[in-house]
């Protein structure tokens, strides 16, 4: 569980450990505290420049999960409101005003037949547009975004019941694989009392600017959503949950384990998020407890040593990005013992290795089989039947310079007189669809594997997800099928 550092002006300590067992008591909570606490900074007296940046979201109703439709968004302290579409999206058109380091601000939703929803205190950074997350109930709600003053002020303890059994006993979700990440994880409010099952990735996203600092390198930012994802994905596989049973969380959302706030995320954060979702860490064999603190502002680009041996240092690798160091690099320094799967992916389970879910969609039902056996890595690979289109989609907030390079293994049967013809599409989805790349295959009917890249130019739109379509004519086998793209780096 954490050791909180002080976090103030992006200047000091950032956040602290975790531990391999069970949550802390109420005694060590407190002595913990002394030394500060970490998640969002808090934002200096002076600012030292004035910027902009934007503020978007999504507003639903809780107990559906509709969008709602035509909600009214304030920013009261901005004399700014906007209101929601068809999907229950909205965007404030327009540069919004803010300060370095950030801004705190309010944020209002409003809706017939809903409660007041209220956000306080949230940060909006420059250049780093504000994603909020609005879930109306029948009754109002407001929430405050704390600052790690604050939450020592508070004296708010990790205010769950202890868990039935310690960590590492129970199991709630029960994921099975250490390939792909779980679809789902059970979170435990420690001011609701209640466990709520979130999306996965939904998850990481609102973890990691709580954990991290947001405006932070990219590089540091994608090697916290490895630490972020990994113990997580670590406490939803059996055995490792923080309370089983009726009712079960695999993890809480406050200190004892990561800081969740499903209320906001910042789009710098979510992208470092989507950027390393399909690149796996393991140790041992495995998923394994990605333990990290908050370390110091003066923390080297070195693996940690002495109290927290081990872990991940957060300001350290801040410090590592600041030398030009990637995310993968940087990961590496601080758990020299672990390796990877599926290097830079933006897809799920490449070599087609788990059968709980290998992520690739069909325009046909029962379009294509997993088969062990002669596959071009691993042991398993995909049979598509004739004629068929299947596709994976991946959350990427893209620029229109965004490039994408995608690699696929296929093999053509002999039983075929000619070539194999099948057409690999990339593309960008936004307000418009752009075909980055499509381009034609030959593949020679010779029963053997054939590794194939397709390096499309630049996106040329904005876009929220990136798809690769793979059209098919004849019965093929697929394997190994990657899509990578820049991110982070000097």
């Amino acid at each position: 569980m954490p050791v909180h550092a002080d976090r103030a002006d992006e200047q000091t300590n950032a956040r602290g450990a975790r531990s391999v067992t069970r949550p802390i008591g109420l005694l060590a909570l407190v002595a913990v505290l002394t030394l500060g606490t970490h998640g969002l900074q808090a934002a200096s007296a002076t600012p030292v420049g004035s910027t902009s940046s934007g503020v978007f979201g999504e507003v639903l109703a809780k107990a559906t999960g509709a969008p709602v439709v035509g909600a009214t968004v304030s920013l009261p302290s901005y004399g700014r409101h906007t209101t929601t579409g068809p999907r229950g999206l909205f965007v404030f058109r327009g540069r919004i005003s803010t300060s370095v380091p950030y801004r705190r601000i309010t944020a209002v939703v409003r809706a017939k037949g809903f409660g007041t929803w209220t956000l306080t205190g949230v940060p909006l950074y420059p250049s780093d547009p504000l994603h909020l997350h609005a879930e109306l109930t029948v009754g109002a709600f407001a929430h405050a975004v704390l600052t790690p003053q604050e939450r020592m002020a508070a004296a708010r303890t990790d205010a769950a019941p202890s868990p039935d059994v310690a960590y590492d006993t129970s199991t709630c979700t029960g994921w099975p694989s250490q390939i792909v990440p779980p679809a789902t994880i059970a979170v435990y409010s420690t001011t609701q009392h209640t466990s709520t099952t979130y999306n996965f990735v939904f998850y990481v996203t609102h973890v990691l600017p709580d954990e991290w600092i947001a405006s932070w390198d990219a590089d540091a930012l994608g090697a916290g959503a490895i630490a972020a994802k990994t113990y997580a994905w670590y406490r939803t596989l059996p055995g490792h949950a923080y309370t089983g049973g009726a009712g079960c969380a695999d993890i809480t959302d406050y200190t004892a384990d990561q800081v969740f706030d499903p209320t906001w995320s910042n789009a710098n954060t979510d992208q470092a998020v989507y950027a390393t979702y399909g690149t796996i860490n393991w140790k041992n064999g495995g998923i394994w407890l990605s333990q990290y603190w908050s370390g110091s502002s003066s923390d080297p680009c070195q693996a940690v040593t002495g109290t927290y041996a081990g872990r991940m240092s957060q300001w350290g690798t801040q410090s590592c990005a600041l030398t030009g160091l990637g995310w993968q690099s940087i990961v590496k320094i601080f758990y020299p013992d672990t390796n990877w799967l599926y290097s830079k992916n933006l897809l799920l389970d490449a070599s087609i290795e788990d059968a709980q879910t290998y992520a690739w969609l069909t325009t046909q039902a029962g379009a294509y089989t997993r088969i062990s056996g002669g596959a071009y890595i691993g042991g398993w690979y995909l049979s598509t039947t004739k004629t068929t289109t299947i596709y994976q989609v991946r959350p990427w907030d893209g620029t229109p310079a965004t490039t994408y390079s995608f690699s696929v293994a296929l093999r053509c049967p002999t039983t075929y007189t000619t070539n194999c013809t099948p057409t690999v599409k990339v593309l960008a989805n936004g307000t418009t669809v752009a075909v980055i790349q499509s381009i034609g295959l030959s593949v020679p009917h010779d029963g053997l594997w054939h590794l194939y890249s397709v390096k499309p130019p630049a996106a040329g739109i904005d876009h929220t997800t990136v798809q690769v379509n793979l059209i098919l004519h004849q019965n093929m086998g697929i394997d190994m099928a990657t899509l990578t793209s820049a991110f982070g780096g000097p």
